[in-house]
């Protein structure tokens, strides 16, 4: 996983990259393009749903262990007092009614406590389970795919480097032209190189492996013909 620690691209990191991009295309009629975000997902509602999940069920697991409405109800309603029983006439009825509100009380008071937890910076977006985060980066990457223009190229040869520094994670998407040529292994390796080198605190380096590795692969079956037009800016973006 990539460490977001110190994870930053200077002036000259981001000329470095768009250098390579466009030596990268020099070889090859493929179009590459580059987006770094810094957190790709608001994770602030997992905590609303773990809040959920505490406030049901600690109170189902303190019944099981024995704890019971009734008798939280009595407890409100009698005191003991110089060796006296002191009742104040609630019925059976009462006592159950008291303890159902005692526990809903309990379950507001958990839920507010977890839910408060999301006011701590990154807190909830470390309880987030990797898969949904996955989730989140693909639709994430999907989005600028389709949003720079990436699906519109001719021969449909467009290529997305993704990084998302606070997911710790990164995705290279390929269209449609390029997807029945070359497989996905061929891409994970691309991307296990530019996660190891983030992972090493050098993320323009790993990007620049990336356009280079991109343009080897993209220039064995779409190599550069005359004519060829540059259609989309070189340069890495920043969300």
């Amino acid at each position: 996983m990539v460490k977001h620690a110190h994870l930053h691209l200077s002036a000259e990191d981001k000329a470095a990259v768009a250098q390579a991009i466009e030596t990268a295309e020099t070889k090859t009629s493929g179009e590459i393009f580059v987006v770094v975000s810094g957190r790709t997902a608001d994770y602030r509602w997992i905590m609303l749903f773990y809040g959920a999940l505490v406030a049901i069920l600690v109170p189902l697991v303190l019944m099981a262990f024995g704890l019971n409405p009734l008798a939280i109800g009595s407890a409100f309603t009698h005191w003991q007092a110089g060796g006296w029983n002191i009742g104040l006439g609630a019925t059976p009825a009462d006592e159950s009614a008291t303890g159902m509100v005692f526990l809903l009380a309990l379950q507001a008071i958990l839920f507010m406590l977890v839910s408060a937890l999301d006011l701590r910076p990154g807190f909830a977006a470390k309880l987030t389970p990797a898969w949904i985060k996955r989730q989140q980066v693909h639709r994430a990457a999907r989005d600028q795919f389709l949003g720079h223009g990436l699906n519109q190229t001719t021969g449909k040869t467009g290529v997305l480097i993704f990084v998302s520094l606070a997911e710790h994670q990164a995705e290279i998407i390929a269209d449609t032209g390029i997807y029945t040529k070359v497989s996905r292994d061929v891409w994970r390796d691309v991307i296990g190189k530019l996660v190891t080198a983030a992972r090493d605190q050098a993320l323009a380096r790993g990007l620049i492996t990336a356009i280079d590795d991109s343009a080897t692969i993209l220039a064995e079956h779409f190599p550069r013909q005359a004519g060829d037009v540059d259609e989309l800016p070189n340069k890495v973006i920043i969300i």
